[in-house]
């Protein structure tokens, strides 16, 4: 089977690796994109951008904490998102959510926004002794993209707050300072309601299993037909009898100035899984052969 696809493709699906964080097999795989921050005012050194990121990973955080979710690790995400001139957060078109999943091996995309976020601090002391007060209030929307057909499957919000206080004695502090933990305190409220509302929902989300990317990575090595290795393993939820297709680059297309175009990519081989690793995969080849180098894409059951 013969076929044609943009260079770029198939260098960022090579390099995404597929390094899904605690991936076992029956879970939804979803990539998480950074927070809009729609907060109209930020008042502290924070930046609107680390606001967002701060907000993605707590997100992150309960979702692989709940044991239902394998998410794709940031440097993956951030690399395919920088391969395809796109930014790290913000809405998505249902086409650029196609072909993210495609290149991510995911099955949904997690979109939202900050629409709430504020600190507010009371204080009041006698001589050199003082104390404080703080409360911490947040809003989140979220949206889950199927990345088979660029819907949105689910959305959810979620608000919190959080008090907090300290004391101090002259210049001595008894709470830590404003960083970037006190900003995952104060969103988490609202983290956890919408990842309540989530899960709630999970049942009709693993659904879209049934459509999932297949998984894709590449020969590492292929010492003999009983010994090729893959670098997917149990960190991709591969299992003892997954059959891998095997596709080779056959041509390269360039123009007059040497720049790659497109290639012709061709399927070479099946392999089996006979043995997984905690990062790689020992196979055997039932069909064809393998080399080091190519791409296998996981065939569907």
């Amino acid at each position: 089977m013969i076929r044609r696809t943009f260079a770029i493709t198939l260098v960022v699906a090579w390099a995404a690796g597929l390094a899904w964080g605690q991936a076992r097999p029956g879970k939804v795989r979803v990539a998480v994109l950074d927070f809009e921050n729609n907060v109209p005012h930020v008042w502290w050194y924070w930046d609107t951008q680390r606001l967002g990121r701060a907000a993605a990973d707590e997100i992150v955080t309960q979702l692989v904490r709940s044991g239902k979710f394998s998410v794709i690790e940031r440097d993956k995400l951030e690399l395919v998102l920088k391969e395809q001139a796109l930014s790290a957060s913000g809405a998505i078109d249902p086409r650029t959510a196609v072909r993210l999943g495609k290149l991510l091996g995911v099955q949904l995309i997690l979109t939202g926004s900050i629409t709430k976020f504020s600190i507010k601090r009371h204080g009041a002391g006698i001589g050199p002794l003082r104390a404080q007060i703080g409360q911490a209030q947040s809003a989140l929307d979220v949206r889950l993209i199927d990345t088979s057909t660029g819907e949105i499957v689910l959305a959810a919000s979620g608000e919190g707050e959080k008090k907090f206080g300290g004391a101090a004695f002259k210049n001595i502090d008894f709470e830590k300072e404003f960083d970037a933990g006190i900003v995952s305190e104060a969103l988490r409220p609202a983290v956890e309601k919408t990842v309540a509302q989530i899960l709630a929902q999970y049942d009709q989300l693993g659904a879209h299993a049934a459509a999932a990317v297949p998984a894709l990575g590449k020969v590492v090595s292929a010492d003999s037909p009983t010994a090729v290795y893959i670098d997917m393993g149990e960190n991709a939820g591969v299992r003892v009898g997954d059959r891998f297709e095997v596709v080779r680059v056959v041509k390269e297309i360039r123009d007059e100035h040497g720049e790659l175009l497109d290639t012709v990519e061709e399927t070479v081989g099946t392999l089996e899984v006979t043995k997984v690793l905690s990062k790689s995969s020992v196979c055997r080849v039932i069909r064809g052969g393998a080399q080091k180098g190519d791409r296998v894409q996981k065939t569907r059951s």
